[in-house]
């Protein structure tokens, strides 16, 4: 992808946060907790983001 990974990302977050359904605040407590795990850990270098060609 043409963009950098933290605007990739901070695309991925506005994208959810669009999104309307009906979960579980508990559940929706979660995976935003996961998210913004795996958030920090790129914006700290201390995840190495693989390329979606890496994966094909």
């Amino acid at each position: 992808m043409a963009f950098p990974s933290a605007s990739r990302v901070l695309l991925a977050e506005k994208l959810v946060e669009s999104l309307e359904c009906d979960t579980d605040p508990q559940i929706q407590a979660a995976w935003t907790a996961e998210a913004k795990q795996r958030r920090d850990g790129i914006r700290g270098g201390f995840v190495q983001p693989i390329p979606g060609e890496a994966l094909a």
